[in-house]
C-alpha cells in the first residue's frame, strides 16, 4: 500500500469520532454525578452544623457511617469497600461492566457519611459513580468491551475534572491509574470528556481552583534541596496511613466473622464514634479538612508546631477509623489535609531553626507536600503533581511539586509492593494490566485453546487395542474414558515403551492398570492463567481439559497455549488508536 492510500485509510476511519462523540455524553453526565455528590455534601454538612455544639454530636459520625453502610449495602445491594479497586477490577476482568445502581450507592453513601463528619474525601465516590455512568452509557450503545472500558475511564476523568476544578488531573488520573496505559486512542475520548465535565462543572461552582489560589512566594536552591526532606517524608507519612488502614480493615474483616459484630455497618459505627470522640476534642480533624488546606495555603495557621502535629496525628486517626472500619469514602481528600500539615509543619519548622536561612514560607512547602502525599498513597506521581497544581493554580511550583512527588513514590514503592488502590486487587490476583502476562493469560481459555484430533480409549481395553491407534495419530497422550466418556486417567507413551513393544505383556495389559489417575485435570472455562498455574505445578506437558460433568473434551499442550500467547500478545501490545 502507498503511503497515500495508507494516510487515507486512517483518516477515513469513524470509531474515533463515534467515541468522541459519547465521551461528550459520559462527560456531561459524570460532570452531574460530580456536582450532586460535592453539593449535596455541601448542603447536607450545613444543615448538621447546627447541631455540632450539642453534647451528643459525637454520636453524628458513628450515625453517618452506619447509614452510608447502610446505603451501600442494604439499599443498593453494593459491594463493601472504597470503590475505585472495584473499579479497577471491573477493566481488568469485567470488560468494564459496571451496574446501574452502583452510580447511586457510594454517591449517597459517602454523602452522608463524610457530612456527617466522617474523615474521608469525596473523589473515591465520585469516580465510582462516573465509571458506573461512562458503563452504562456503554452498555446502551452496546459497543466492543475496548469501547466499553475508554467509556468507564471517561466517566473517571470527568467526575474528577469536575469536582476539583482540575481536567489534566481527570485525564492522568484515568490513564495512570484506572488504565494503566497511554495510547492515543485513549487520550482522545478521554480529554473529551474531561474537558465537557470541567466546563459543566466551572459553571456552577466557578472557575477557581478546589483551593487557595494565592501567589507562591520566591524560592531558591536551598528551598529545592529541602524538599528533597519533604518527599522522603511524605512518601514515608503515606506508607503509615495506608499501613494503618490496612491494619484496621484487617480488624474490621476478623469482627465481621464474630456473631456480635458480624452485621453490615457495626465496625463503621465503632469507628464513627471514635471519629466523633477525635471531633469533639478537636473539631478540624474531622471531614472533609479542605479549610485546613487552605489556611496552610494561604499561610494563615495560627498555630504552633505541636499543634501542627498533633492535629496531623489526629487526622491520621480519624481517617484510619473511617476508611479501616468500610465506610464510604475516599482518600484523596485526607492525603491533601496530611500533607498541607506536613508541608507547613516542615515549613515552620525551618523557619525556627533557622531563622535567618532565608527559607520560603510554609505555604510554599504545605504545596509541594500536598502532591507528594497524594503521590504516595496512591503510587501515582503524575496524579499527584497535576492535582496540586490545577487545584491551587500554583504553577510557578512545578519543579519543587515534581521532586517531592517522585521522591514520595520512590519511598512509598521502596515499602508497599502495591498502592492504597490496587494492593486488594493484586492480593486476590485480579490486579490484571493491559499487555502483562496475567492479563493475556485471563484472557483464554482452555476451551479454545484444544489440541486438534485429541485421542481417548475406553478403560477395559488392551494397549493392544492402544497399539492399533499409533498409525493414525501423531499424539503421545491419550485419555482413558468411561463409557459416558468421563476421563478417569492419562496414557503417556513415552512411559510405555518398556511394555508395549512385548507381544505377550501388550495383549493382557487393559489400559486403566498403567494409566495415571492422579494427573490433574482442566476445566473447559478455565483460564490460561489457571492453567499455567498447574502446568509449572504438575511439570506437565500436555493436561486433559474437562466439562463440568468430567467428561473428555481433549487435551491442551504447553507448545499450543505458548502460540496461542504470543498471538495474543502481538494483538493486545499493538498500536489500538
Amino acid at each position: 500500500m502507498s503511503q497515500v492510500a495508507h494516510f487515507r485509510a486512517r483518516g477515513a476511519r469513524s470509531e474515533p469520532w463515534i467515541l468522541a462523540g459519547w465521551a461528550v455524553v459520559v462527560g456531561a453526565a459524570s460532570s452531574g454525578v460530580a456536582m450532586l455528590l460535592r453539593g449535596g455534601v455541601h448542603e447536607l454538612f450545613q444543615a448538621l452544623a447546627r447541631f455540632r455544639g450539642a453534647w451528643w454530636a459525637v454520636f453524628l459520625p458513628a450515625a453517618g457511617a452506619l447509614l452510608g453502610v447502610w446505603i451501600v449495602r442494604l439499599l443498593f445491594r453494593d459491594a463493601p469497600g472504597h470503590g475505585v479497586p472495584m473499579v479497577l477490577e471491573a477493566v481488568s476482568r469485567s470488560g468494564g461492566h459496571m451496574r446501574r445502581r452502583s452510580i447511586f450507592s457510594r454517591l449517597f453513601g459517602s454523602m452522608v457519611n463524610v457530612a456527617s463528619g466522617g474523615s474521608a474525601g469525596l473523589e473515591g465516590p465520585t469516580v465510582f459513580s462516573a465509571a458506573a455512568v461512562g458503563s452504562v452509557v456503554a452498555a446502551a450503545m452496546r459497543v466492543g468491551e475496548r469501547q466499553r472500558v475508554l467509556l468507564l475511564a471517561c466517566g473517571v476523568a470527568g467526575g474528577i475534572g469536575a469536582i476539583f476544578n482540575a481536567p489534566l488531573t481527570g485525564m492522568i488520573f484515568a490513564m495512570e491509574v484506572v488504565l494503566a496505559e497511554w495510547t492515543l486512542g485513549a487520550v482522545l475520548p478521554i480529554a473529551v470528556s474531561a474537558t465537557v465535565a470541567t466546563e459543566i462543572g466551572r459553571n456552577v461552582f466557578g472557575r477557581s481552583g478546589a483551593f487557595a489560589g494565592a501567589e507562591l512566594p520566591a524560592w531558591g536552591s536551598a528551598d529545592l534541596a529541602a524538599c528533597a526532606v519533604v518527599g522522603a517524608g511524605a512518601g514515608l507519612l503515606s506508607v503509615v496511613l495506608v499501613a494503618f488502614i490496612f491494619r484496621a480493615e484487617d480488624w474490621t474483616r476478623r469482627a465481621a466473622r464474630t456473631r456480635l459484630l458480624g452485621w453490615p455497618g457495626a465496625m463503621a459505627m465503632i469507628g464513627g464514634l471514635g471519629v466523633g470522640v477525635i471531633g469533639w476534642l478537636m473539631p478540624e480533624a474531622i471531614g472533609e479538612g479542605y479549610e485546613t488546606v487552605n489556611l496552610a495555603l494561604s499561610g494563615n495557621m495560627e498555630d504552633g508546631l505541636l499543634a501542627l502535629a498533633l492535629l496531623g496525628g489526629a487526622k491520621t486517626l480519624a481517617t484510619t477509623l473511617t476508611l479501616g472500619s468500610g465506610a464510604p469514602g475516599g482518600i484523596f481528600a485526607p492525603s491533601l489535609v496530611l500533607g498541607a500539615l506536613l508541608g507547613a509543619l516542615f515549613g515552620g519548622a525551618l523557619q525556627h531553626l533557622f531563622p535567618d536561612a532565608g527559607f520560603a514560607p510554609p505555604s510554599f512547602f504545605a504545596l509541594a507536600a500536598m502532591a507528594g502525599f497524594v503521590a504516595g498513597t496512591m503510587q501515582a506521581p503524575f496524579t499527584g503533581i497535576l492535582l496540586a497544581l490545577e487545584t491551587t493554580e500554583g504553577w510557578n511550583g512545578t519543579l519543587p511539586i515534581i521532586l517531592v512527588a517522585v521522591l514520595a513514590t520512590l519511598v512509598s514503592r521502596t515499602f508497599l509492593r502495591h498502592s492504597f488502590y490496587t494492593a486488594e486487587l493484586a492480593e486476590r490476583g485480579a490486579l490484571l494490566r493491559p499487555g502483562t502476562d496475567k492479563r493475556i493469560l485471563s484472557d483464554l481459555h482452555a476451551s479454545e485453546m484444544l489440541d486438534p484430533d485429541p485421542v481417548k480409549i475406553e478403560a477395559g481395553k488392551t494397549l493392544e487395542d492402544l497399539a492399533r491407534l499409533l498409525p493414525v495419530t501423531k499424539r503421545n497422550h491419550f485419555a482413558v474414558v468411561d463409557e459416558n466418556d468421563r476421563l478417569l486417567g492419562m496414557l503417556d507413551l513415552t512411559q510405555l515403551r518398556g511394555v508395549i513393544f512385548d507381544d505377550f505383556v501388550r495383549k493382557v495389559t487393559p489400559v486403566d492398570t498403567v494409566m495415571d489417575a492422579t494427573v490433574p485435570r482442566i476445566g473447559a472455562s478455565d483460564s490460561l492463567l489457571d492453567a499455567m498455574k498447574v502446568f509449572e505445578t504438575r511439570g506437565a506437558w500436555v493436561l486433559p481439559v474437562v466439562d463440568n460433568q468430567g467428561r473428555f473434551l481433549g487435551t491442551l499442550s504447553k507448545s499450543t497455549l505458548f502460540d496461542r500467547y504470543r498471538n495474543e500478545l502481538i494483538l493486545q501490545t499493538s498500536d489500538r488508536g
